[in-house]
């Protein structure tokens, strides 16, 4: 992990080097944010990327977490070959994302040799098809019987919280800037919200799983949030021992 607030050299050259390794194009955005200054917008960046290094384990927590929840409740209910029938649960026929989305995962298994399993296509497919499971042509043969189950509130809420979610571990992985908005890349964003966030699915699926991630996690996930650079204004946030917060069985996140 990047120390911050970051105290790194830069020099003309070191600054030149980096922009031709990252592109300029990369660079404009954080060159905006920080008025131009080269400098700061790399500090920037470096901000950025460790943020995004502290919340892999998060978002790898729900992602896994949500899938197995979802899937073990399919198994229970269709049996092994869930994943077949898929289209047999939508409310209308017709296109269906989530069937493509079962035969990548299969020819992805094809390639590497391995057999159409539960777990193997579990493993296989990505979050944006349990995402859509959570989708209204779902709601009577998924939702209703089964997945109610995981998420104490409505559907609809069920499904914008998962692709809140869904959208900034898409970021993270895509190596993008994760300071700012998906869609409105000149306002930034709470990223401390989306942690909390992350939390609070995972402890509708798991209260253990929760605490096992806040333990490891929030201490240097607030550390680096605080450590953003000068050139932007974010809000500093206290992490207190509390253990009786509503979002939270360890902290207290106040600002």
């Amino acid at each position: 992990m990047n120390q911050f607030p970051c105290t790194f050299q830069y020099s003309k050259p070191f600054i030149t080097s980096l922009e031709v390794t990252l592109s300029a194009g990369r660079l404009h955005l954080y060159r905006q944010f920080a008025s131009e200054d080269d400098i700061e917008a790399l500090k920037l960046y470096c901000w950025n990327t460790s943020l995004s290094q502290v919340l892999y384990w998060p978002l790898h927590a729900i992602e896994v977490s949500l899938r197995n929840a979802m899937a073990d409740r399919m198994f229970e209910e269709y049996g092994e070959d869930w994943f077949e029938k898929i289209d047999t649960f939508k409310r209308r026929r017709g296109e269906n994302e989530e069937v493509e989305h079962v035969e990548k995962a299969k020819r992805k298994l094809d390639k590497i040799g391995l057999e159409h399993g539960h777990d193997n296509i579990i493993a296989a497919i990505s979050m944006g098809f349990w995402e859509g499971l959570l989708k209204d042509e779902y709601a009577q043969k998924l939702w209703q019987p089964l997945f109610s189950q995981i998420f104490p509130t409505d559907r609809n809420e069920a499904f914008k919280k998962v692709n809140q979610v869904k959208r900034l571990r898409n970021s993270v992985a895509h190596h993008e800037p994760i300071f700012v908005h998906v869609s409105r890349r000149r306002d930034k964003r709470l990223l401390y919200k989306d942690y909390k966030l992350i939390l609070k699915l995972i402890r509708w699926i798991c209260g253990d799983t929760a605490q096992w991630i806040e333990f490891h996690v929030s201490q240097e996930f607030f550390s680096t949030w605080n450590g953003a650079p000068d050139c932007i204004s974010m809000p500093k946030i206290t992490v207190a021992d509390a253990r009786n917060e509503g979002n939270s069985r360890f902290w207290q996140f106040s600002e």
